[in-house]
């Protein structure tokens, strides 16, 4: 029981330390502190810098921060495109719940 608690209290420990990630943009790596998960901060950050990437090459001899402005806004897009279909998709769970409810209300 000792070492559970004692591996809990490391674990909740670990969780508050500052912890550095790096992304790459333009040439020039940027540092930053976060308290997050390692693994899920530097997959944003990778992300990130891919949809920089990505939008500098969509573009003819673009400004660093036209480039930044245009990934910032397909981030954005796939953010809200990704919301949308999350409340189709539960708009249509809870259309369907209630056709079975009302079945099961119509059947018993």
């Amino acid at each position: 029981m000792y070492e559970t608690d004692r591996q809990e209290t490391l674990n909740r420990r670990d969780l508050l330390v500052d912890r550095l990630i790096s992304i790459e943009l333009f040439g020039q790596a940027h540092t930053f502190k976060t308290k997050g998960e390692v693994s899920e901060v530097q997959e944003v950050a990778d992300y990130v810098a891919g949809q920089v990437e990505k939008a500098g090459a969509a573009a003819e001899a673009p400004s660093k921060l036209d480039t930044l402005i245009l990934a910032a806004l397909n981030i954005a897009n796939e953010y809200f495109e990704i919301r949308r279909s999350r409340q189709e998709l539960i708009t249509d769970i809870d259309q369907r719940c209630k056709i079975l409810v009302e079945h099961i209300d119509n059947n018993v």
